[in-house]
């Protein structure tokens, strides 16, 4: 396929830098924008520090997961919890948010057949609640359900709702009493998306699961 780049009429700017714009000179058809080389350096550059991010939280989730397994917390501490707490500082919620969303990642980047796999902490966090054997299809079927758009951590706990395991004792009194209770549900999600965005500025996994639960709640209420 002959190709021809032009700097001309076909080029466009981006900020100060220019991108060229490459067309086939058989078919005429333009092709995507090329950056140049100056504009290439930069996204490597910036794509590896968001890569070296990435790795550094699986890491991390994948070293405390270790410490916590093999009891190494015992040459310094009684228990985990307060070798979490002492030597690194953090919130109990947020040292096993790490190392359950470093599980579930190892997880599903062991199945071959996810074409498309997580790319950062929230979309991870929204599978945690999922039972493991079912995190693989809750996961494809987010896939599934955001098409061709981004996989946002709502997107993923939406269509996590179906996998979580369900209670099978008997109903709680507050459900038994849902039928005569009246509640404007519409109010009832927006305020629970606010206090969710308040959980995750402070990854607090404990709220955010309790929420979770909540949100299952509301949304089949909205759906009868």
């Amino acid at each position: 396929m002959a190709k021809i780049t032009t700097a001309s009429a076909l080029a466009r700017k981006s900020g100060e830098k220019l991108v060229t714009t490459t067309i086939d000179a058989g078919t005429g058809e333009v092709l995507p924008p090329r950056l140049t080389k100056e504009l290439a350096e930069e996204l490597e550059r910036c794509e590896s520090v968001i890569k070296k991010g990435w790795g550094t939280f699986l890491e991390v989730g994948r070293a405390l997961a270790t410490i916590r397994d093999k009891d190494l917390f015992k040459g310094k501490y009684d228990t985990f919890d307060e070798y979490w707490r002492k030597e690194l500082g953090v919130s109990r919620s947020y040292a096993y948010s790490l190392i359950e969303s470093a599980e579930v990642n190892d997880q599903l980047s062991a199945i071959a057949d996810i074409p498309v796999k997580p790319l950062n902490e929230a979309q991870l966090r929204e599978l945690i609640p999922v039972p493991e054997a079912k995190r693989v299809d809750a996961w494809k079927s987010a896939v599934e359900l955001a098409g061709s758009n981004p996989i946002t951590a709502r997107i993923v706990r939406k269509a996590a709702v179906k996998f979580k395991a369900r209670n099978s004792g008997k109903k709680s009194k507050l459900a038994k009493k849902s039928a005569a209770v009246r509640i404007d549900l519409g109010l009832a999600l927006k305020l629970l998306g606010n206090a969710e965005k308040l959980a995750e500025q402070f990854k607090d996994m404990d709220i955010l699961k309790e929420l979770a639960a909540l949100r299952e709640l509301l949304e089949a209420a909205v759906e009868k």
